[in-house]
């Protein structure tokens, strides 16, 4: 039976299209109206759902400051209030921001048709009700039988499963200050597919952990089984695998006539069936300097330019890990960037993986994937004289991944610094506390649904608190993450204790 919670009326110009505001009854059993509370009218239209954007309290007899200071200066206020009953002229209006408006099937108030645009006002008089949680879940787009439980819808406290197609193969943004939660929903995101029933379907996981944030998981026993940990300190490159303009990528001062005369060697060595394609940057350095033919300055600068990227140890003679044997379905890798400092060899490596994972999904060699990327801010920047090696493929696969199930998500505390192109391709977002105005504004310039209204919503969001909005969703709505269901024993640890238990390493 539907809850009526007020009546429509005039105020200041309103109802229109887009917003319409009602008197709150004043008795209602265990019912609390609050902001955030989904609620539906009865239009000329049809079923007209929107949400309370603003509640506001009036009362007659405190609009005048006369009024105000007679009551102030009398000895007996319980007087003065038998003579002015004020309590039982005070109301609460409630304005509503319109979302929709619903056509039922067949006069089946349960079977929604569609759902459309207003095009005409909400109707003075007309009672107001609370929106049932299966027509909202259908409403907001929820999957209530296979999505991904990721907390409760504000005010209602409905679970929001949100549908892991909808999230997933359009990619999806996480963003929020630091320590505004980001990992922390990650983490349950993670515990959601990981948990997920295998009959239902969930792809491969690859995660960039910068930090190190996520290395507890493989200490969990019920997922251990699902995680791999990849050090990146044991990471190589195959440099048979490499093109010979990934060297001009990895080393920009090579010139295109470098490049022609690096191929020229290279193919040599390729010819060479005692290597079985089996050779590294010192055999190519060694090619170059055996060489008798051949511009000697030229072969200088190579032997320069490959001994510098020698010096990365980041290369060999062949990939480590092989990437086609560490991606399976529903099981997650870790690539764990925690002991490196050096920006651009994480860049490189960065590259190199996403690059390869993208080639080996185009050709149906690995499961389709989600491949997420902590501070994307460095390996995907905005500014054009930051020319990060990786920004070009993470921005490709934000445009094209989808086409090949090659999923995609950007965590960032700066979305200002973040690339543009990659955010804007970008879904669905995940906004958790956001404070600064200039990512707010970026955020506004790269996505279309959020509006000033819902930046200054964002700046007041605790801890937790996160607003979905994108494909994901058929409407934005805020949600309190649900605590995870595995916990770090270091983030049980607080910083007094930490200071406690340090010890300086012997040198």
């Amino acid at each position: 039976m539907a809850i009526k919670v007020g009546t429509v009326f005039n105020y200041l110009q309103l109802p229109n299209v887009s917003k319409f505001p009602f008197v709150i009854n004043k008795r209602q059993d265990n019912i609390f109206v609050q902001k955030g509370l989904f609620v539906y009218t009865k239009s000329n239209e049809g079923f007209l759902i929107g949400v309370i954007e603003e509640i506001i309290l009036l009362n007659e007899y405190f609009t005048d400051a006369l009024t105000i200071k007679a009551y102030n200066n009398n000895n007996n206020p319980n007087i003065l209030k038998g003579l002015f009953p004020s309590e039982d002229f005070e109301f609460a209006i409630a304005i509503v921001k319109c979302l929709g408006l619903i056509k039922f099937k067949d006069n089946n108030l349960k079977e929604i048709e569609k759902v459309q645009r207003m095009t005409y006002p909400a109707s003075p008089g007309k009672g107001v009700y609370i929106v049932e949680e299966d027509i909202l879940f259908k409403f907001l787009g929820f999957d209530t039988d296979y999505g991904l439980d990721l907390g409760q819808v504000k005010v209602t406290n409905s679970k929001a499963k949100i549908n892991m197609n909808r999230l997933l193969n359009k990619h999806f943004a996480i963003l929020s200050i630091s320590g505004g939660g980001k990992s922390y929903l990650t983490s349950v995101l993670i515990e959601e597919l990981l948990s997920r029933n295998e009959d239902y379907g969930t792809p491969a996981i690859i995660l960039f952990d910068v930090h190190g944030e996520y290395i507890y998981l493989k200490d969990i026993p019920e997922l251990k089984n699902k995680i791999k940990i990849q050090d990146i300190s044991y990471f190589q490159i195959g440099i048979p695998k490499l093109s010979v303009y990934s060297f001009k990528k990895y080393q920009e001062q090579i010139s295109y006539v470098q490049i022609r005369e690096l191929s020229k060697y290279i193919k040599k060595l390729k010819r060479d069936k005692n290597r079985k394609n089996q050779y590294t940057l010192n055999d190519i350095i060694g090619q170059i300097e055996n060489e008798t033919e051949g511009n000697r300055s030229t072969k200088q600068a190579l032997v320069g330019w490959l001994s510098e990227l020698k010096r990365l140890t980041l290369f060999g003679s062949q990939e480590n890990p092989l990437l086609n044997n560490v991606v399976n379905k529903q099981q997650l890798t870790i690539f764990n960037f925690q002991k490196e400092i050096s920006i651009r060899k994480k860049q490189i490596i960065v590259d190199y993986i996403c690059n390869r994972l993208f080639e080996l999904r185009r050709t149906n060699n690995i499961p389709p994937f989600l491949l997420i990327v902590e501070e994307a801010h460095q390996f995907c920047p905005e500014a054009a004289h930051a020319k990060a090696i990786s920004k070009p493929i993470i921005e490709m696969i934000a445009r094209e991944g989808r086409k090949f199930m090659a999923c995609l998500c950007l965590i960032s505390q700066r979305p200002k610094k973040l690339s543009t192109t990659a955010l804007s391709q970008c879904n669905s977002k995940l906004v958790l506390n956001i404070k600064n105005p200039y990512d707010l504004k970026h955020l506004m310039d790269s996505s279309e649904a959020i509006t000033k209204e819902y930046t200054s919503m964002i700046s007041s969001l605790g801890v937790g608190e996160m607003l979905i909005m994108g494909n994901a969703v058929n409407y934005p709505v805020f949600i309190d993450v649900r605590e995870r269901n595995f916990k770090s024993k270091s983030e049980e640890t607080s910083l007094a204790q930490f200071c406690l238990n340090w010890q300086s390493k012997e040198l």
